[in-house]
């Protein structure tokens, strides 16, 4: 489930770190003003030294941000495909409430729709799962029903 979550808050850090950005360069915007306002006592060499300084550190700090969230993206992918070449051995009843849980998830981007799919697919596919795969075949429906019409953001 916190991968899901991951992937749905991947899209939203981008626009995140640039209106972090914004408001911070906006509010140092006017301490800088106000500090070479009071060093030069010259409001127009405040407004342009201030202007200009705070200008070149907004565009770094947004690609300080937008690098740092890559890497730390990145950095998350390769702990999740470590993770999968992990042996895990899960009871049915686990199984049944995992397949329950991602019945229930509602889901606006294509990716984690088409993950907890093939979940299912694995699931079914697996014979040693035959005694549990009524219950999971009616949580795989349930799961596309719930999101028949659904048109996902890109």
């Amino acid at each position: 489930m916190k991968l899901i979550q991951k992937l749905i808050k991947k899209k939203e850090s981008i626009k995140e770190s640039f209106f972090k950005s914004v408001i911070y360069r906006i509010i140092t915007i006017f301490l800088g003003m106000l500090v070479i306002l009071a060093v030069t006592g010259d409001a127009l060499a405040a407004f342009s030294i201030g202007f200009a300084t705070e200008t070149v550190q907004f565009i770094y700090y947004f690609f300080y941000e937008a690098i740092w969230t890559h890497y730390h993206d990145k950095r998350l992918r390769i702990k999740i495909e470590r993770t999968r070449k992990v042996d895990i051995k899960l009871d049915f009843d686990l199984l049944k409430e995992i397949s329950f849980e991602f019945s229930q998830t509602d889901t606006y981007i294509k990716e984690p729709y088409e993950s907890i799919i093939s979940f299912f697919e694995n699931l079914l596919q697996n014979e040693n799962l035959a005694e549990i795969q009524e219950e999971i075949q009616r949580d795989k429906k349930y799961f596309e029903l719930k999101h028949k019409d659904r048109r996902f953001m890109q």
